[in-house]
């Protein structure tokens, strides 16, 4: 079972850093970075700060790019273009073969992530400045979010097309972001039934703001300690929930 689980991930680890769209997202990533460094320079004040602003900004972007890019090609695709059908022809679950693809798109999204983080380290050290308290923590984050997104889409890949499955999950993104505003929508309503819409919102869709304090750190703000651990688990349990109902529904699927 291991060994098969392992076999469909490395598969999927080498059939996405063979696509050139993948580079193409690391380049245009790379290029923001390098606007940020550009931006920096130009500035007399606060240039490690700005720098910190847009590095952290791209590479949050980026990996919500690659995270939604990856998942809908490791499942959507393949089933559009008919070459799972090869697979789950085999005595192999669908179940296996999900888990399989998300492991491989999960260690790809991971590299992708790292060489980013390396290239904001590297411009601070160009700039001669010195990395802020709580980089890992924030980059740490980031990473969490972009991994809650893999796996939505997968769970949007195992039931739809891949324009439809890369459709709601960039509005799952958006949503996600603005979370904190249906509460503060609930506040100021006037009526009660705009406040039980806007309550029931903020409960119901993710708060992806949770893994945000690129500001906080890029201004040396302290943030509560506890945000590392409340955004694994919030992150875990998501995923979870993703990945079952990814399993349930492929398992349900027709395919001939």
């Amino acid at each position: 079972m291991l060994s098969v689980l392992f076999g469909i991930a490395f598969n999927s680890w080498k059939q996405m850093v063979r696509d050139r769209i993948f580079y193409v997202v690391l380049l245009m990533a790379c290029l923001m970075l390098g606007f940020s460094y550009l931006l920096a320079t130009l500035t007399i004040v606060e240039s490690r700060k700005i720098l910190l602003d847009f590095g952290f900004s791209a590479v949050s972007l980026a990996s919500a790019a690659t995270a939604i890019y990856i998942g809908i090609v490791s499942m959507a695709r393949e089933i559009e273009q008919r070459t799972i059908y090869s697979v789950v022809s085999k005595p192999i679950s669908r179940s296996v073969y999900l888990l399989g693809k998300f492991l491989g798109s999960l260690a790809v999204l991971a590299v992708t992530h790292f060489l980013l983080s390396l290239n904001i380290a590297a411009i601070l050290l160009l700039m001669g400045e010195a990395v802020p308290a709580g980089f890992t923590s924030c980059l740490f984050l980031v990473f969490l979010e972009s991994v809650i997104l893999l796996a939505f889409a997968f769970l949007c890949s195992a039931f739809t097309s891949s324009m439809l499955a890369a459709g709601f999950t960039t509005a799952f993104f958006l949503i996600g972001r603005s979370n904190p505003s249906f509460k503060m929508m609930a506040t100021k309503a006037l009526t009660e039934g705009t406040r039980a819409v806007a309550t029931a919102l903020y409960y119901v869709t993710p708060n992806l703001e949770r893994y945000n304090i690129r500001d906080v750190v890029a201004y040396e703000r302290p943030y509560p300690a506890e945000m590392i651990p409340i955004g694994v688990l919030y992150a875990l349990a998501y995923v979870a929930i993703c990945l079952a109902a990814s399993c349930l529904l492929l398992r349900r699927r027709d395919l001939p």
